[in-house]
């Protein structure tokens, strides 16, 4: 997959965003089952959290306050002595065997009004030639609460094996296929489960805009509480494959 250079506006003071669009997810063995539900995301630039602290009214990187939003770094990977970019800079190059260095982008949920739950936390890395060369996928299993890290080449998206539990409708024995855009003006991630054939398939397919206290809060009364909406959703759609009998595999 050719990689192009992304752009920022020159208005822009910031490169943090929100990105809001919609998750698919689509089941095709045994059973068929598809839904798709509305979502925003922060894009955030890890060196511009002190800023965002700062220019933004409901946005705060401290537990304490009347923030609705709070970038809390306990809520992540790594040790909460050091830097979130620092925790995911050495996780990125554990993984690759080599050195990496850059800039690190997260996309995810944040905590909001005290509540924080994210299945999926995302990690691009950009080089000083503004062009995204890794993604660090971070997968949460609930109700578990582990984590688990794969690390995406985006010049190469190889196939990986499924190395971590996360849906009980779904086997270990499956390979991970990536389809990952460089992230711009919209986001795009898909990701097909294959076992012989495709049995499962997620895809985020979002757009951008810019992060200010108007689209925080815009982004807040659309959807008040995007963490209660991802539990409930995968609860929800739980109930629904239980009702059609889709083979259950137990958490090893």
């Amino acid at each position: 997959m050719s990689m192009q250079e992304t752009t920022i506006s020159p208005a822009s003071k910031v490169e943090s965003a929100l990105y809001s669009g919609m998750v698919h997810h689509q089941r095709f063995v045994p059973k068929v089952h598809r839904f798709s539900y509305k979502i925003y995301l922060y894009w955030l630039k890890l060196s511009e959290i002190e800023q965002l602290n700062t220019d933004i009214t409901g946005f705060s990187n401290h537990p304490k306050g009347v923030s609705a939003v709070r970038f809390l770094r306990n809520d992540y990977l790594g040790d909460p002595e050091e830097s979130l970019e620092t925790s995911v800079l050495a996780r990125m190059s554990e993984l690759n065997g080599t050195s990496l260095t850059g800039d690190v982008f997260f996309l995810g949920q944040v905590r909001t009004f005290g509540w924080y739950f994210s299945p999926a936390n995302f990690y691009y890395l950009k080089n000083d030639k503004g062009i995204y060369t890794h993604m660090l996928a971070e997968v949460s299993n609930t109700p578990w609460n582990k984590r688990h890290h794969y690390l995406v080449d985006l010049a190469k998206q190889a196939d990986c094996d499924k190395a971590f539990h996360v849906s009980p409708f779904n086997p270990m024995d499956m390979t991970y296929r990536w389809k990952i855009k460089q992230p711009d003006k919209n986001l795009r991630l898909h990701l097909s489960c294959i076992k012989q054939e495709k049995h499962f398939e997620a895809a985020l397919d979002m757009q951008r805009q810019p992060l200010t206290t108007k689209t925080l809060r815009g982004a807040l009364l659309s959807i008040p509480s995007m963490t209660l909406k991802t539990v409930v959703g995968i609860y929800w759609q739980a109930l629904k494959l239980f009702i059609k009998r889709v083979p259950i595999y137990m958490y090893p």
